[in-house]
């Protein structure tokens, strides 16, 4: 997963649990409690929806979003 910050930090997590109102995420060997009501600080599965929530130039978003879609395209391929 990834963490993003409105201030525009994004860091790659991994989620060591999930509950209605927060993930627990693990950074760096550190765990980091991310708020689902915190307006600072969201975690995401796709860098695309990071960088978009973080207010990111919309030619980078655009590439991640092209790049997620070629991901998946080579993924379904694989499965079909």
């Amino acid at each position: 997963m990834l963490i993003a910050s409105k201030s525009g930090c994004i860091s790659v997590s991994k989620l060591v649990s999930e509950t209605d109102n927060v993930w627990t995420l693990e950074v760096e060997n550190s765990l980091h409690r991310v708020s689902k009501k915190d307006s600072r600080q969201r975690a995401f599965n796709a860098m695309s929806d990071a960088l978009e929530w973080a207010g990111a130039d919309q030619e980078m978003i655009d590439h991640f979003v092209a790049l997620e879609a070629e991901k998946s395209a080579v993924s379904n391929q694989m499965l079909g």
